[in-house]
């Protein structure tokens, strides 16, 4: 079975319309789900870039694969993955036989890295990395963000958001596409035994908010409403948050105010439109499967590394909170020969799509058991798989059994600052070693605005009220903090956590 995964950077699951969004016209990706298993409840291991893509391609949580913060100089100290965390690629090709291609961002460190992971294909030119003076200025960065140096400036609400006069066919996300057709286009021309396992990794709908002038601006600030969440007041919540917020709009010691509903609106009209953009792009992807004669025997994947914030709470982009507007993410799994249009609610994350993709390239059949580990290729040092393989559950010849996604944050150029997250999608816990933490109720306050951590109030959780939701999911914080072996849970000290001076628990 071939694997083709196909994943956004900071792409919000509740702005595409097979999640129920009507705000953005994703059409490709809503039929594309509806030829899919559609999962509710995936989670990213970490709302970071490198270290979320990091964790997809070795399928093990930061505090595995040692990748805490984003690889970008000059503030981050964790400039690459560790030399030895073995990577799906690498055990795809040696144990799997397959042939393995990258087209897109990378950001798990350098280009060189990326040059050097393994990969039989990727968009690296030959010549790399003397690269052509005319070459795409993107092809030597590891992030392939649009800037507006590119080109012209058309329309612009500000220098990171607007349209610009560069030609579609040399826009990031177009060009990641275009490699992955023409891999898929070869692969059905020149058909072997091998099977293929490719990544087409679109750099949006990350900021810059920047589309080609030809492709244009789709939306109208007029019909986009503020967030729900927008001026969330942060009242029992973590002391960081407030601080994080103050930092978004202040620099060099100058306070700036806030960007008002109507400016953020019209910003966010062309995040709509950079996202319509990806839409057409897994459209034409999907397209060349199905004209290749591939699409009936390919794995199709396709998520995000993490999700943006874009105003909620009063934050852009991603940072020190764990928010469902970051760590939720969407997933799409279409299995070869299995009923489409499911919806699934099981609590998963990103390390199980890392194990369902080994699964896959194995066999994936009942009578092929799903890889726990992969092995790095020089040493052949098995090193265990955080996730677990989804195709078990999905033909039914098992049951989910993982109560909760498990999510953490280790600081980035904001600071260290040490989190640790469990959530089923109906209560989310929150522990924060060095701060207070946050419990919510997801069905009654979808949008994390009451922490009720430190509330007294009785009732759910049968006759337990609040105390009882507390232990049960601190219980499954500290089971799945011992499985993946993180030793931060060591740290924690209930008459510590339970703060008496915010109201006592205990």
């Amino acid at each position: 079975m071939n694997v083709l995964v196909m994943f956004c950077d900071q792409l919000r699951r509740d702005l595409l319309g097979c999640y129920g969004s009507e705000l953005v016209r994703t059409p490709h990706l809503d039929a594309l789900a509806a030829d899919s298993v559609v999962f509710d409840r995936c989670y990213t291991p970490i709302a970071i870039c490198s270290p979320a893509r990091a964790s997809l391609m070795t399928g093990q949580y930061p505090h595995g694969h040692h990748m805490y913060t984003n690889s970008t100089p000059p503030y981050s100290y964790c400039r690459h993955l560790r030399a030895d965390a073995p990577m799906i690629q690498q055990w795809a090709s040696r144990d799997a036989g397959a042939t393995t291609a990258y087209y897109g961002k990378w950001h798990i460190g350098t280009v060189d890295d990326l040059a050097a992971a393994g990969f039989d294909h990727t968009h690296l030119p030959p010549e790399w990395p003397d690269l052509a003076a005319d070459a795409l200025p993107f092809l030597s960065d590891t992030q392939w963000h649009p800037q507006a140096e590119w080109a012209p400036p058309m329309e612009s609400a500000d220098p990171n958001t607007g349209t610009f006069a560069l030609p579609m066919e040399r826009f990031p996300d177009v060009v990641a596409a275009a490699h992955t057709i023409d891999f898929l286009s070869d692969r059905a021309a020149a058909p072997g035994d091998r099977p293929f396992l490719a990544f087409c990794a679109f750099p949006g709908p990350h900021g810059p908010w920047l589309v080609p002038e030809e492709f244009g601006r789709r939306y109208e600030a007029k019909d986009i409403p503020p967030w729900p969440n927008r001026d969330d007041s942060f009242a029992s919540k973590p002391l960081n948050q407030r601080k994080l917020q103050h930092m978004e709009f202040s620099e060099g010691g100058i306070t700036y105010p806030r960007l008002s509903a109507a400016e953020e609106a019209e910003r966010l009209a062309y995040n709509f439109s950079y996202i319509e953009l990806i839409d057409e792009q897994v459209g034409r992807v999907v397209a060349e499967l199905k004209r290749s004669g591939l699409y009936d025997d390919t794995l199709l994947v396709f998520t995000a590394d993490h999700g943006d914030m874009a105003g909620s709470h009063g934050f852009v982009s991603k940072g020190g909170y764990m928010y469902d507007e970051i760590y939720r993410i969407p997933l799409l799994v279409r299995v070869p020969g299995e009923a489409p249009g499911r919806r699934e609610r099981e609590p998963v994350t990103l390390t199980d799509v890392t194990a369902t993709v080994a699964h896959a390239l194995a066999g994936g059949g009942a009578d092929t058991p799903p890889p726990s580990s992969l092995a790095e290729v020089e040493r052949a040092e098995a090193e265990p798989l955080h996730g677990e393989s989804l195709l078990p559950a999905l033909r039914g010849e098992a049951v989910w059994e993982r109560a909760v996604a498990y999510c953490e944050y280790h600081g980035d150029w904001y600071g260290h600052y040490s989190s640790r997250m469990v959530t089923d999608g109906d209560w989310k816990l929150v522990w924060n070693l060095t701060d207070l933490s946050e419990l919510y109720n997801l069905n009654e306050d979808p949008h994390e605005l009451t922490n009720l951590f430190y509330s007294r109030a009785s009732g759910s959780e049968a006759s337990g009220g609040l105390a009882a939701v507390r232990e049960r999911y601190f219980g499954l914080l500290m089971a799945e903090a011992a499985r993946t072996h993180d030793g931060q849970l060591a740290l924690r000290q209930a008459e510590l956590t339970f703060d008496p001076r915010r109201g006592g628990i205990d």
